[in-house]
């Protein structure tokens, strides 16, 4: 069966952030990740964990100086923020027991792009270095241009280059929605990419929302998730079309 989590950043966000841990394990989810837990001291979102009974399974590593920007992980002007921030994650994923940490790779101008991947490569090897202590597994994800045109990394064959360059310990960050908006498909991807995937995110396309609400085949795509040996999570991120829990109706369709 499939491990769903609830990324908290986008889903319950009626709730106070510490709040959400509740609703999720009280509407059916089994683990809940969250992009940026940094508004909150790491003890009291470990407390949250704790009493609602559900791990916290991803958080990203922070943004950067410029919190607008998607990472900043390619940037060569930002060498001691970016070990700074590694640190802090290293410090959440240690407090939270957090198995893997989304290290954004930020944005580069086409002529920057080589350079930045070279330096992104360097870069990742010094996340898997500095998070290993806590446990935690440094992920690269690929972001469609669509969405954010700038983003350094925006195609699957781009972060390949990227892993084949640098510490084997960094996983795949697989976003079926970016794979999508791409004008992929994502089984196609999902079994291309399956040998270096250490987590999954999803959500329906066009539109960004919950499933059944544009044109990606779940039924489908969660049934060859489920028939390989994938045994990680996968992350409920998307924006609900209304409240979030008028919009749950896939997790007990799937679950």
């Amino acid at each position: 069966m499939l491990r769903f989590s609830a990324n908290l950043s986008l889903l319950f966000r009626e709730l106070p952030l510490r709040e959400r841990l509740g609703a999720a394990c009280a509407h059916g989810f089994a683990a809940v990740e969250i992009q940026l837990p940094y508004e909150l001291p790491a003890r009291v979102l470990a407390d949250a964990a704790a009493d609602a009974g559900l791990p916290i399974v991803l958080i990203n590593a922070p943004l950067g100086p410029d919190a607008r920007a998607p990472g900043m992980a390619c940037r060569p002007e930002h060498g001691d923020a970016f070990r700074a921030a590694l640190e802090r994650a290293a410090d959440y994923a240690a407090a939270l027991r957090v198995p893997c940490v989304n290290v954004l790779a930020g944005p580069a101008t086409p002529e920057e792009r080589s350079g930045c991947l070279e330096l992104l490569a360097e870069r990742l090897a010094l996340a898997a270095e500095l998070l290993a202590p806590a446990g935690a597994q440094a992920l690269l994800e690929p972001i469609n241009p669509l969405d954010v045109p700038s983003y350094c990394v925006h195609s699957f064959e781009i972060a390949a280059q990227v892993l084949a360059a640098t510490d084997p310990r960094v996983g795949l960050q697989f976003d079926i929605y970016h794979a999508a908006r791409m004008g992929l498909e994502p089984a196609q991807v999902f079994a291309k990419e399956r040998a270096r995937i250490a987590h999954i995110q999803f959500a329906d396309c066009p539109g960004r929302h919950e499933p059944g609400t544009g044109r990606v085949p779940f039924a489908e795509l969660f049934a060859a998730i489920k028939r390989s040996d994938y045994r990680g999570w996968v992350g409920a991120e998307y924006h609900p079309a209304a409240a979030t829990v008028e919009g749950l109706g896939w997790l007990r369709q799937f679950s």
